[in-house]
């Protein structure tokens, strides 16, 4: 009996860990696409809009210009026909710094 307890509860850790696992690596797989994105537009200046596609999902990003220094990128990230929340970023174009990311 005592076995059969041990079994159970290993295997109900075990699931609980994979499934814990496979959440940090999805979010991972998202935080990295929309970094790259943040990163290419960054790098080749703002455009009206664009998509980028990546391994893990497709990001979308739009941008505004607020003033002559300063671009807001929302960027919204979509996986398996989901969307996640944008992220914004405000940054620098001279001197391709991030000032706020939301």
């Amino acid at each position: 009996m005592i076995v059969l307890v041990l079994a159970l509860a290993s295997k109900d850790l075990f699931i609980s860990k994979y499934q814990y696992l496979s959440n940090m690596k999805s979010i991972q797989e998202r935080n990295i696409s929309v970094s790259r994105a943040i990163l290419l537009e960054i790098e080749n200046g703002p455009h009206p809009s664009g998509n980028v596609s990546t391994n893990f999902g497709d990001v979308m990003t739009i941008s505004e210009m607020l003033n002559p220094q300063e671009v807001q990128l929302e960027v919204t990230f979509s996986r398996d026909n989901k969307v996640f929340l944008p992220a914004t970023v405000v940054y620098n174009r001279e001197t391709k710094q991030i000032i706020r990311w939301e």
